[in-house]
Formats: C-alpha cells, sequence, structure tokens
C-alpha cells in the first residue's frame, strides 16, 4: 500500500507539471465518456427500466390478434376470453384488465378533462404497487352500482383535492357521477401513463360473457421462474380450445404475450440503441486519440523508463505505475463527463414538447441515476486499466541500452510507426462510419419532415371532445350535440371549415382496422378477409384539411342516418381492391366474413394520408360519415383565415352553452402536433450531426498529432534534405 500510494503521489505530480497533457487528454475522454453516459440515461430509463414496478420483467401484456391488429394501440381482449385465460393459464399469478377513457371532471364551476382507467380490483396487486394512502378496491366494487369509488394520483390528490394527507374521502364528479376518495397512489406513479385516476371496472354478466368484442385491455403477473416464451406456448393451446368451443367468436383468434418493458420496443430501441452505437464510436473514437497522446508522450519518457528499469524496477512495478497515471486521468475525465451529463440529461428531456412525451412510459426517468453514475464510473476504471496496461506492455518491450545512448532519445521503431499509423487510420474510419451515419439521420429526418403530405395543416386548430356515457346514451343525441356545435362554430367570424374525425394525422395512435367484404368477390375463409383503418368523420373534413378527391363525390349532410349507407375511400385502397379503376359505384360491407352490417357504396376516392411518420406508407383507409357511424369521442378540426389560437375561449364558451357537463381537451395547432410528433427525431438528428461534429474534430486531432510527432521525429531528416538543397513543397509534399 506504501507503493501503491508513492505511485499515486508521482502520477499525480507528473500530471500537474504536463497541464496541457492532461487537460487535452482528460476532454478528449470526457466527450466520449460524457455522451456514453447521456444516452445510456436514456437507454437505462426507456428500454431497461421504462416503469419502476417491482419484478418488472415478469409483467406481461396479453392480448387477441385477429389478424389485423397493429400496433399497441389495438391490443385488446374479449372479457368473457380474459376470464378462462384467467382460470386456465397456470403460468400466470394473477390477470388484470382496464379500460382506459377520459373523465369530465367537474371543478371549480367548470368541466376539466382527465385521464383514467376502469380498472378490475386486483389492479394495483398485480403491478405490484399499493395506494400510499387509502386502499385500493375490494371485488365487491366490481359490480354495478358498488363502483362508486375512485383512487387518484398523487399530482391530482395536489392540483384538485387540496393534497393527498386531505384527499381521503372527498367526493369529486366524473362524468356526472358522484366518486368517493378511497385511496392516494405514490407519488410518480402513473399506469397507464399519462393516468390521473383509477375506477372500478363494473360489467354486467352479459358484459362479463361476452367474446365478440374485444375491448378490454390486459396486464399479467408471471410465476417466479415462468418465461415469456412458456407463457405464450401456453397462451397458444388456450387459444386453440377457446376457438374449439365457442368457433363463432374465437375463430382465426390467436393470444399473444409480451413482456411490459418492450411494449415500445418497435419505436424506441432502434431509436436509442441507434444513439448508443454512435456514443461508442465517439468514445472508440476519444480511446485512439488518447492513446495517440500516450504514445508520444511514452517515446518522450523512454530515457526514463530505460533508467527505471536498469535500476530494478520490475514490469509489475512499471504497469502499477502506468496503471495509477490513467487511472487518474481517466477518473479527471470521467468526473467532467459526470458533471457535463447532469446538464446534458436536463437538456435531453426538457428538449420535447410535454404534450408528446407525457405519453413515453419511462421519460421523466430520464436523470443521472446510480445506475447511470455506475456506468460512467465502471467505464471510466476500465478504460483507465486497459491504457495502464497497454502502456506498461508497450515499455517493457524497449531496449535499454539503444534508449540511454543520446542517440537514441525520442526515435521510433518501424513497427511503432505503423502502430501510431494504424490508430489514425482507425480514428477517420470511426469517424466517417459517424459521419456518414448522421448524414443519414438528418437526411430521415428532412425526408419525415414532409412525410405528412396529403393535406394542408397551416392554420388549422385541433382538440378534442369526449361525451359521457351517462348523459349520451344512444346516437340521436351524440349527433345532435356534434350537429349544434358544429353549427356554432361555422358562424364565428373567421371560421372556414370545421369539421370532425375520430383519429386526426400526426396523433401518434395508429387508426383502428376493420375487415370488410367486397360484393361479388366472397371469401372462402377469415384469412383472406382484406382491412382497412376505419375513420369516421363529418363532411367537411376533407376540405378542412384540404385533401384532394380524386374521385367520385364526398358524402355530404344528405348523407345521414335515414340516407343510404356510402363510404369514401383512398387512393391506396382503390389501387389495390380495384386495380381497373371500377371502385366508385362498388359496395363492401364492413366486418368480417359473417357480419351483419349493412352494404355500403363507394361514392368517392380521396388521396392517401400518412397516419404517422412511423407508418412505411400510407395504408388503404376507409372514411365513414359521422352521422352514419356517431361516436361519443371526436377530434374537431377548425381552419381558420388567422390565427386559430385565437378561437379557444370562444369554443369552450360554444361548448359550455351546449352543454355544461362536456369540456374540450388537447388544443393545438395541427402544425405544433405534426412538429412534436417528429421531435424525437428531430433530437436524434441533432445528436448524431453533433457526435459527426465531434469525430471529425477528434480524427482531425488524431492526424494532425500523429504528423505533428512525425515532423519533430525527423527534424535532423528535415535539416539536412534543406542543407542539401531540398525546397520547401518538396519537404511539404
Amino acid at each position: 500500500m506504501d507503493l501503491f500510494r508513492q505511485d499515486l503521489r508521482f502520477a499525480a505530480r507528473t500530471l500537474r507539471r504536463n497541464p496541457g497533457f492532461t487537460a487535452i487528454a482528460a476532454l478528449t475522454l470526457a466527450l466520449g465518456i460524457g455522451a456514453n453516459t447521456a444516452i445510456f440515461s436514456m437507454v437505462n430509463a426507456l428500454l431497461l427500466h421504462p416503469y419502476a414496478f417491482p419484478q418488472l420483467d415478469q409483467l406481461v401484456r396479453v392480448w387477441e390478434n385477429r389478424g389485423i391488429d397493429r400496433g399497441i394501440d389495438a391490443r385488446f381482449l374479449s372479457a368473457g376470453d380474459a376470464s378462462d385465460i384467467r382460470g386456465e393459464a397456470p403460468s400466470f399469478a394473477a390477470l388484470t384488465t382496464y379500460r382506459c377513457k377520459d373523465f369530465n371532471l367537474s371543478a371549480n364551476g367548470g368541466v376539466v378533462p382527465v385521464n383514467g382507467c376502469r380498472v378490475s380490483a386486483n389492479f394495483f396487486d398485480v403491478l405490484g404497487v399499493l395506494p400510499a394512502q387509502g386502499r385500493a378496491f375490494l371485488p365487491s366494487e366490481e359490480t354495478l352500482g358498488a363502483d362508486q369509488g375512485v383512487v387518484v394520483s398523487y399530482g391530482f390528490a395536489q392540483q384538485y383535492l387540496g393534497g393527498a394527507s386531505s384527499a381521503l374521502g372527498n367526493t369529486i364528479h366524473l362524468d356526472g357521477q358522484t366518486h368517493t376518495v378511497v385511496g392516494v397512489m405514490p407519488q410518480g406513479f402513473s399506469y397507464p401513463v399519462p393516468n390521473q385516476l383509477w375506477v372500478p371496472l363494473a360489467l354486467s354478466p352479459a358484459a362479463r360473457a361476452d367474446r365478440s368484442q374485444l375491448t378490454l385491455e390486459s396486464l399479467a403477473r408471471l410465476k417466479p421462474g415462468v418465461s415469456e416464451s412458456q407463457a405464450r406456448a401456453e397462451l397458444l393451446g388456450i387459444s386453440r380450445r377457446l376457438t374449439q368451443r365457442f368457433p363463432e367468436t374465437n375463430s382465426g383468434r390467436t393470444t399473444e404475450v409480451l413482456l411490459l418493458r418492450k411494449e415500445l420496443y418497435t419505436f424506441t430501441l432502434p431509436l436509442f440503441l441507434l444513439l448508443q452505437a454512435g456514443a461508442m464510436l465517439v468514445l472508440l473514437l476519444a480511446c485512439a486519440n488518447l492513446a495517440n497522446l500516450l504514445f508520444a508522450r511514452m517515446i518522450g519518457r523512454q530515457k526514463e523508463l530505460a533508467v527505471r528499469a536498469a535500476l530494478g524496477a520490475s514490469r509489475s512495478r512499471l504497469m502499477r505505475l502506468f496503471i495509477c497515471e490513467t487511472t487518474l486521468l481517466s477518473a479527471l475525465a470521467g468526473g467532467i463527463a459526470i458533471a457535463a451529463s447532469f446538464w446534458s440529461v436536463n437538456l435531453l428531456r426538457t428538449s420535447i414538447s410535454p404534450g408528446w412525451t407525457m405519453w413515453v412510459p419511462g421519460w421523466n426517468g430520464i436523470v443521472v441515476n446510480r445506475a447511470v453514475l455506475t456506468f460512467a464510473v465502471l467505464t471510466a476504471v476500465l478504460v483507465g486499466i486497459a491504457f495502464g496496461f497497454g502502456a506498461a506492455l508497450h515499455a517493457g518491450r524497449g531496449d535499454v541500452n539503444f534508449a540511454l545512448k543520446e542517440s537514441g532519445r525520442g526515435s521510433m521503431s518501424r513497427g511503432k510507426s505503423r502502430f501510431r499509423s494504424s490508430l489514425v487510420a482507425a480514428q477517420v474510419t470511426f469517424a466517417l462510419v459517424l459521419l456518414v451515419c448522421a448524414g443519414l439521420v438528418t437526411q430521415g429526418f428532412v425526408r419525415l419532415a414532409g412525410a405528412y403530405q396529403g393535406f394542408q395543416a397551416r392554420n388549422v386548430l385541433k382538440f378534442e371532445i369526449r361525451l359521457s356515457d351517462k348523459d349520451y346514451t344512444d346516437e340521436s343525441r351524440m349527433r345532435n350535440f356534434y350537429d349544434q356545435f358544429l353549427t356554432s362554430v361555422r358562424q364565428l367570424p373567421g371560421v372556414q371549415q370545421a369539421s370532425l374525425v375520430t383519429n386526426p394525422p400526426a396523433s401518434n395512435v395508429d387508426n383502428l382496422s376493420t375487415f370488410f367484404t367486397i360484393e361479388g368477390r366472397p371469401m372462402v375463409n377469415a384469412a383472406e378477409t382484406p382491412s382497412a383503418d376505419l375513420i369516421v368523420s363529418s363532411p367537411d373534413y376533407f376540405r378542412s384539411l384540404r385533401i384532394p378527391l380524386i374521385g367520385g363525390r364526398s358524402y355530404s349532410e344528405a348523407d345521414n342516418a335515414n340516407a343510404a349507407r356510402v363510404v369514401v375511400i383512398s387512393r391506396s385502397m382503390a389501387e389495390r381492391y380495384w386495380p381497373a379503376g371500377e371502385a366508385i359505384g362498388r359496395r363492401i360491407k364492413l366486418g368480417d366474413i359473417n357480419s351483419t352490417a349493412p352494404w355500403s357504396t363507394v361514392a368517392g376516392i380521396v388521396e392517401d394520408v400518412r397516419q404517422n411518420w412511423w407508418n412505411p406508407a400510407a395504408r388503404p383507409s376507409v372514411y365513414v360519415p359521422f352521422a352514419q357511424a356517431p361516436r361519443r369521442g371526436m377530434t374537431v378540426l377548425l381552419r381558420t383565415d388567422g390565427n386559430p389560437e385565437n378561437y379557444v375561449s370562444s369554443l369552450r364558451a360554444l361548448v359550455t352553452r351546449i352543454d355544461p357537463g362536456v369540456a374540450i381537451n388537447g388544443i393545438n395547432t395541427l402544425e405544433t402536433e405534426i412538429a412534436d410528433s417528429i421531435a424525437i427525431i428531430k433530437v436524434m438528428g441533432v445528436m448524431m450531426a453533433v457526435f459527426g461534429a465531434i469525430a471529425l474534430v477528434l480524427s482531425s486531432v488524431g492526424v494532425f498529432g500523429v504528423l505533428s510527432e512525425a515532423v519533430a521525429q525527423r527534424t535532423r531528416e528535415i535539416g539536412i534534405r534543406i542543407a542539401l538543397g531540398a525546397d520547401r513543397r518538396d519537404v511539404f509534399r
């Protein structure tokens, strides 16, 4: 230990005597460690630990696949099948179901929308997180009429109930119904994000036994020791048995299972692994630069090392000396990197609109926590030890007699020269790879910026309305509310069009899909039934977004509930299923092969609209008139002459005048929605461009360092050349 302390003190003095080398080496390495630390904080939060639930790898999503389910927005289960799976799947310790929706909360004399879920009584037990105050739901509260309790989030209690400590026992009004607060969740809990409250999922006996409608989401906890693949095989057998017992409803269904933390891997895994790979290349570049610096320094210390060896220093002693120096250097770089990471990680977390990140599990967990600090420290220590060993091995190969000669000072063998050149070649290689990746990502972002084509978003305001289940029990009441609202909105000065749609472009939510049957083309089995995206909209929707009409006509106010059923289809749907161009006037029936829905006539064809940036191309879409298929929850699109945000207060007043119990939510311009939807790609493009710039600087510094060292080594040779008549241009060349 005394020798170790001596080596540490000597290493510290050596670094202090060479401030230029120390500063350049530390900053070079800090760039590599800092880049990896910042990206690892995102990987740790979004890929490894998106939820802070105990035994996270035991939690799985369970849903039924009908052949057209696409993405996390279509992962549903029927209530009857959920009951069977709960009783027949020995792999599951427990299974819970839930159904999320927007509630209208009566507060402060008005109505505000809140995100919530109706959940089974064992919902919080399955997650492994119980209320911090109060209790969870009782099984008896899953009965209609007894479902008046509510569990609220910590933030909801702080905002609406005067704090978590005084929330229990308070009553709140949701969709016109009174609920009593029975529990408050711990601070930071929200599942599914960004939910603020949970009420019991009360179903009638008929609804519990229903297998025809996939309306519930499901979450299960695996028993200890059970793998995801084992559960998947078990559920496949259950699906086959259910198909045999209930062929009319379960034919063609398969039950799927996926680890909860992998739920968003389709979107997050490629993005952040690419960033992590870029950061690793930056670290390799920094290491190559540091190796060059250490290599040059070793040349200057050859005589010192030869003297140490001549006086009896062993290879292990020299190795310990070098490890102390490089570890101190990497510790200094790690300290700089960690200090910078607190700033850079906070910048990353806040660089995207909260309106988008609130829907991403784990985003608020992008912090420099213990795992990130451990990663940074281990990276610094491993780099320091690796360079110490490398320097020691290099020093051990030197010729002591040659180094002690005056003429040997600063000399370099051909092998060492080739090694340094190979390091520079590696640096240029890494830099080129990073620059190409940065260029491709930036090019991809530029393309995505123009991905939402087929419509015009300028001067369009978007907001959502959700009618309560209690007050709007039939379709006629839904139609009456929206008809009154649209009529009033169109009378506002400066409003060009006002329309309804179930899912506007750039919503970051995929459209619901539907099977359909083409008249005159009978399908042999369900597997052959075609599918398309289903979009319900009002007649002015296409004019509101300036979606071009290619052929036929759009539906109008005359296509009401009493009129013959009509639909409008997208260009890609027309080209795929009617390649000869005879789509207009043909009839289709929505639903599977056994559907009893009425036949609908194709009235017109409109241009394709890309729904979200991750869709490789626009999918076939079928548009249905709102009057013939009303929905409680709709998105309103308002096109105006000027700034659409100026109409927000007038819109709130109109809704309150028609029904004080209805709130509007998600108010934003469509241009902002599009910018927010591709913000993560923009951040990726900027970060890859930064990595590319760092790579260019580091590789340039590396080339300069090697050339300047070569010039210093060949000063005598260059002098002789000039003395013999060489021109400066010859030397430069």
